[in-house]
Order: C-alpha cells, then structure tokens, then sequence
C-alpha cells in the first residue's frame, strides 16, 4: 500500500472538520495539551499511548493533532487502521516513512494479534524514538490488555506516556451536544438533549451520530427539533 493511499485512509477518517477547539475537554485537559505541544513542535513523545471507549473522542484528537501540525508547518503522518484492508501485506504500509516529524497511528485494536502488523509498528517506533520524532498510538484498551502477540511491542508502547480518554459526565455531554448543533447552524434545547441521552447509547461518537440524524431529518420535514419530532424519528 502507497503513501498516496495512506493520505486517502486519512481523508475518509476526517469525516467533520476537527479541531482541538471543538473537542469538550472534560478531564482530558493534560491529555490535550500534550498533543498541543507536539503538534506545535514543542514537544517529542515516543511513544505517546492513549486509550478509551469506542466513539470517546480518540479519533478526534489524532486527526486535531494532524490538522495543528500541519498548520504549524510540522510533517504529520496519519493511518486509522480500521478503514485499512486486512489482507495479508497491507502492513507495508508501514514502511518507508522516515520523512515525516509525528506519527499518529489510530486504532491499534484492530491488528493487535496479526505478526506482520506488530512487527512492522514495533520497527516504527523504534525509528520515531532513534529519530527524536513522536508517535501517538490510539486503542481502545491499554497495551497490555490488548492480544498483542509481540511482547517488545507491548513494553515499547509501555515505556511513554499513556493516558485514558475519560468519557464526558451528562452535563458535559448536553453542552458537546448543543456546541455541536450550534456548529451546525442549528439549535437544540437541552429538553431534547436529555431525551436522546436516556433513549441512545452515550458514548459521544454515537450521540454525535444521532444529533447529525436530527438536524437531516429536521431540514428534509422542515420542522423544528422538539420532543415530538424525535418521537417520530426512528434513529439508528
């Protein structure tokens, strides 16, 4: 797999304009701040490992970081191994990439336990640290709950930083929500909010998905976002 094909797995991952700006902090400031300070050439982390709950906003903060760097003139590379095909070889893509001053690798769970992907992302990091470059790996659990067969994978990913993404408390939720459609020229009361948080799964990515559900359904009947209208509304 190209290089070239790696930046169109980044495309097809950025799939809203993110930003450190319109990710709700919560208890993740020190978390966020250090991916600041790489994007801004500040600091150099390798490894730099962060983990939490489907749909908590790891993504959101790997692709912020890309975005930051680019603008600060850095040199990021960006994979989110979960739109990659698994077929045997398409670990190459992680070859070949000693150009480049952060490495931002998103959802390690879905290779932990394939030989060809660990032994290639452990050769990975070993470069970024002989290179002072930094490198960000997400997962869904810590390294050593993952089935990661490679052993010196596990203590190299072991050996920097590694924080949990902490989920965001209700109230902190019902003010992503509201930012969000806000963000989306649209308004939702925090009536309606409560009542998609007690009738959806809450991780944010899927409340997230829900409200961009609403705000489609609401322009295409033309109708204003009040609690009879989600009523009607079967949502995924």
């Amino acid at each position: 797999m190209t290089i070239k094909q790696s930046q169109m797995a980044l495309d097809i991952s950025l799939r809203d304009k993110v930003c450190f700006d319109s990710f709700v902090t919560g208890h993740n400031a020190e978390l966020e701040q250090h991916l600041i300070r790489v994007a801004e050439g500040k600091e150099v982390l390798a490894p730099l490992f962060i983990w939490g709950e489907s749909g908590g906003g790891k993504s959101h903060l790997l692709n912020s970081c890309y975005l930051l760097a680019e603008e600060n003139r850095q040199s990021p590379w960006f994979v989110s191994l979960s739109d990659l095909p698994a077929e045997k070889g398409s670990e190459a893509i992680l070859s070949d990439l000693g150009d480049y001053d952060i490495y931002l690798i998103d959802g390690l769970d879905t290779i932990a336990g394939m030989a060809g992907w660990e032994e290639r992302l452990f050769q990975l990091c070993n470069l970024a640290r002989d290179r002072d470059k930094s490198i960000i790996i997400s997962a869904i659990k810590p390294p050593t709950s993952l089935d990661l067969g490679l052993r010196d994978l596990v203590t190299r990913l072991m050996s920097g930083l590694t924080y949990q993404v902490l989920p965001l408390g209700d109230e902190q939720k019902i003010t992503a929500l509201q930012e969000r459609a806000s963000d989306r020229g649209f308004e939702i009361s925090e009536e309606a909010v409560k009542f998609i948080l007690n009738r959806h799964r809450r991780e944010t990515g899927n409340l997230f998905k829900i409200l961009d559900q609403i705000d489609r359904a609401s322009l295409e009947q033309k109708r204003l976002i009040t609690i009879p209208f989600l009523r009607s509304l079967e949502l995924e």
